[in-house]
């Protein structure tokens, strides 16, 4: 009996309690969704853990900064007026006279649609406080009132826009030469400019929306919505529904020098264990700091310096069923 139970210890050590070359994870792969500008969360459309697919809109930014707008505008109204208050030679063409009224109503509009984005914002702030009892429903009535307000007035400047787009954009015929005495071609040129920065205020008026980089779950969502936000922040995060390889690190000195194609043992740390037959995809060129998921997972004891090793991949084996960050040991044959 003695016998049989020291043959059976060496065969559980063997086969089931073989130290561990290294430690891997099932890497974690992700996307992180930023603003490209700064702005205002407006829309917030999918919540924590939902599952998302690629090239779904999850997110929309408007932009925060309704001074810098009106700024512009104002800028391109003065300029604008100037132009129009020109010597009467140089607007002799009514041709031009109705560019100048286009972009009139076209630098109205884009003031009042940034008006409109400033009180939606308002009133999506505001209307938790008016469920909670915070704000009086005559205040909420008016923000609402005067976001109907300037819709009505963004529509009405729509449509006198659309009234003069077509003649506006249908350049007159003119005799060159009278137009280059007269200063004609001048005025021309000045309307462009106007009516290029008019387009710049219009895309920077324009709300971004974020969509989905690829198919996964959300796992992170560190803003909501109506809260402010500057360029570069990380707003959501998508992560894949399961991982794609697996990632381990062998420790200095090493032991042996692994190349593609080694065959390698997978051993799962739950009850019960799982293994799997795997083999090395890739080793690191060089020498990389190890992954601070992976040292807590190794119970390595602090080291005042950070420890680096060779980072070595490994085929995922799918019998095993995986989730992204799950640790597993390898031993490799």
């Amino acid at each position: 009996m003695f016998v049989l139970g020291i043959a059976l210890v060496v065969w559980m050590w063997g086969g089931a309690v073989a130290p561990a070359t290294m430690v891997a994870e099932a890497e974690v792969s992700g996307a992180d969704l930023r603003a490209g500008q700064p702005g205002v969360l407006t829309e917030l459309k999918v919540a924590l853990n939902q599952t998302v697919r690629a090239g779904e809109t999850l997110a929309t930014v408007a932009p925060a900064n309704p001074r810098l707008i009106d700024a512009t505008l104002a800028v391109i109204r003065a300029e604008v007026a100037m132009l129009m208050a020109a010597d009467s030679k140089r607007i002799a063409v009514e041709f031009e006279r109705l560019q100048l009224d286009w972009i009139s109503e076209r630098v109205n509009r884009v003031a009042t649609l940034g008006e409109i984005q400033q009180v939606e914002a308002d009133l999506a702030r505001a209307e938790p406080l008016h469920r909670s009892g915070l704000m009086t429903d005559d205040a909420y009535t008016q923000l609402k009132l005067k976001l109907a307000t300037l819709k009505t007035q963004a529509t009405e400047r729509e449509k006198i826009i659309d009234r003069l787009d077509p003649t506006a954009r249908t350049p007159a015929s003119a005799d060159p030469q009278r137009a280059a005495l007269s200063g004609e071609s001048a005025l021309a040129a000045a309307i462009k400019v106007q009516e290029a920065r008019l387009q710049l205020a219009e895309e920077q008026l324009r709300p971004v929306t974020l969509v989905a980089p690829m198919d996964g779950v959300v796992s992170l969502m560190l803003r909501r919505a109506g809260e402010t936000i500057v360029a570069g922040e990380v707003l959501l995060r998508v992560t894949a529904p399961g991982p794609a390889r697996l990632v381990g690190y062998l420790r200095q000195p090493l032991p042996f020098t692994p190349t593609p194609g080694m065959t390698a043992e997978i051993r799962t740390r739950g009850l019960p264990a799982q293994v799997a037959t795997t083999a090395v995809t890739q080793v690191g060129a060089a020498l990389e700091l190890i992954s601070p998921t992976v040292i807590a997972a190794m119970r390595l004891p602090p080291t005042p310096a950070p420890e680096t090793a060779l980072r070595v991949e490994f085929a995922l084996p799918v019998s095993l069923g995986l989730k992204p960050g799950e640790h597993v040991d390898v031993l490799v044959r």
